[in-house]
């Protein structure tokens, strides 16, 4: 997470997603489930330039490899196994899925940064659902 707020990461991430077996207080999850949902219009503009006659392109190679990249930024020097999706949206990654996701927790955001209070209510909380 700190990587997501403060690393010039190759996309831009506007919110963060946890699922899976961590959230569910399984005693010993195989990897950290993470949904990053970015923002499609902010990203291909990090790739713009501007070309001889002022007219904007796009370096559509560096583009294509920002998710392979995001990814490998991410897990480099990661404590746990973490596996990523990325999404333009949370409802496309739902609509993607063999079956309903049963929990579903938004730690972070480009609002609410507050990623550890959020983590810690929901894991000390009565009720995990998220």
């Amino acid at each position: 997470m700190d990587k997501v707020e403060h690393d010039s990461l190759p996309m831009y991430i506007k919110e963060v997603y946890l699922f899976g077996s961590f959230l569910k207080g399984k005693e010993d999850p195989k990897d950290i489930d993470i949904v990053l949902i970015y923002d499609s219009d902010k990203t291909a503009k990090m790739y713009e330039t501007i070309g001889r006659k002022g007219d904007p392109h796009w370096r559509m190679g560096e583009l294509r490899r920002a998710p392979s990249r995001l990814r490998g930024r991410l897990k480099e020097n990661a404590e746990r196994t973490l596996d990523f999706t990325i999404c333009p949206s949370l409802e496309e990654f739902k609509r993607d899925l063999p079956k309903e996701l049963d929990c579903c927790l938004r730690i972070w955001s480009e609002e609410a940064r507050d990623w550890r209070s959020r983590l810690s209510a929901y894991l000390s909380g009565p009720d995990r659902e998220a």
